[in-house]
């Protein structure tokens, strides 16, 4: 396919400098083969409706059969919808290829493709998700009565379990997959038909259009079908909402493993060690994942703020504000393989989390309640078994009788086994997943 520009040398020639400044086509790998999908639905279309001849349709689907996406993202071109259309008027002539332009503009063409990519990241995001749920649930079972200090300004709190504390991760997981919901539905919207801002001349079904390209329904308003990127801004500001609160518990893994505290023994396949201290077991993938996870935010900055202060409809500000889309979910996606792979294979050191909620009084709540209900005012067992803590002679309430809470969704061993066995038995069993490291 002859590299030269397409669009841009009919109208002022062209430039080395300009075309490496503007060109997307390094990051239209993430769209390509979109790109092509639905250059093949509008064709379809066009000759459904009699808007093109059949013979240059069926000679242009054809021709897409052939195309490679990744052929389109060499040469000289300013995005991957001009690359693909030389590459079309190239191997067809203008009395075939060149019908490709009709009814359509790059711009509801990328917006389009850029929409069906994410549907494919969020897919591949939930299948992840569902991986890390079903690791948390095993092994909150696992760890349903291993007692470990709750944490609140990082000081021990009240007593939990480790399977408890699997399962405010699970918690977490299901919150974010219900609110990617209609986040999702936006993306299921097309905007095929829309043409560059107002709609287009050719007769075009856009809800047939909308079906033959895989979308659910239909944008409906030109403008904003073409130019509108608020679809990717949701989508980007949930994920990153879910990454900055996984951060906390990846953060709590990576001090727990500390020696000092101890609770946590990284799997092997996730340390590694210093260059000059042998010693050193580092929770390296935990590491790159918090730093990760702060990226996102930065992404998620640069995503919405490039295009903040430009017009409604498009200008090519948006294709710089769309790899940050990318990056995100490519980060979630493999954030969250890493970290299920990490909760498979870690131990955890029941014995010693206990003896430091034994040692840091985490059942006096427990205790203060218990005094209360058997009829003393609240505040006044408080105060009372505070100063009995401060002279040591507090009498607390073992670890096992503080787990014995009633209350759905709490501590009790009984109740983290009752909630885990219910999302397990959503998840198929574990294929080819990493042992667990011995206890």
């Amino acid at each position: 396919m002859n590299s030269a520009p397409f669009y841009r040398s009919w109208i002022g020639g062209s430039s080395e400098l300009v075309w490496r400044y503007t060109s997307s086509v390094r990051d239209d790998a993430e769209i390509a083969d979109k790109v092509v999908e639905v250059m093949k639905a509008h064709v379809r279309h066009l000759a459904e409706v009699g808007a093109i001849p059949r013979d240059a349709a069926s000679a242009i689907i054809s021709e897409l059969e052939r195309v490679e996406a990744g052929e389109l993202l060499g040469g000289r071109f300013e995005d991957v919808h001009e690359a693909l259309e030389k590459r079309l008027i190239d191997a067809l002539g203008e009395s075939a290829g060149g019908w490709v332009g009709l009814g359509r503009s790059r711009n509801d063409h990328v917006a389009a493709a850029i929409r069906l990519a994410a549907l494919d990241r969020v897919r591949e995001l939930r299948s992840a998700l569902q991986t890390l749920r079903c690791v948390l649930a095993r092994r909150a079972l696992e760890y349903a009565e291993c007692a470990m200090p709750g944490f609140t300004h990082f000081q021990p709190a009240q007593v939990i379990t480790f399977g408890h504390y699997l399962l405010a991760l699970d918690e977490l997981a299901a919150e974010f997959l219900r609110v990617l919901e209609p986040a999702e539905s936006l993306l299921r919207r097309s905007p095929l038909g829309a043409g560059p801002a107002g709609g287009v001349r050719a007769p075009i079904d856009r809800v047939r259009l909308a079906r033959l390209a895989g979308f659910d329904e239909v944008v409906e308003n030109a403008l904003y079908a073409s130019g509108g990127r608020f679809f990717a801004f949701a989508l980007a500001s949930l994920v990153t909402a879910f990454l900055a609160e996984l951060s906390r518990a990846v953060d709590d893994l990576v001090r727990w493993s500390a020696p000092m505290i101890g609770y946590v023994r990284a799997p092997d396949r996730h340390v590694s060690t210093s260059s000059i201290m042998p010693h050193k077991r580092n929770p390296v993938t935990l590491e790159v994942l918090r730093a990760r996870c702060s990226e996102a935010m930065g992404h998620l900055v640069a995503l919405l703020g490039v295009p903040a202060k430009v017009g409604l409809g498009y200008s090519l500000d948006l294709q710089e504000s769309t790899r940050h889309l990318w990056r995100i979910l490519r980060i979630a996606i493999e954030g969250v393989g890493v970290l299920a792979d990490f909760v498979e294979g870690m131990h955890f050191d029941c014995a010693r989390a206990a003896e430091d909620a034994r040692q840091y009084h985490t059942t006096s709540a427990d205790t203060a309640e218990s005094i209360s209900l058997s009829g003393v005012p609240f505040r006044q067992a408080y105060f009372r078994l505070a100063e009995e803590i401060k002279q040591g002679s507090a009498g607390l309430l073992s670890i096992e009788e503080a787990l014995r809470r009633p209350t759905l969704g709490s501590a009790n061993p009984g109740e983290v086994r009752r909630a885990a066995a219910a999302r397990l038995a959503h998840c198929e069993p574990a294929r080819g997943t990493a042992p667990a490291e011995s206890k």
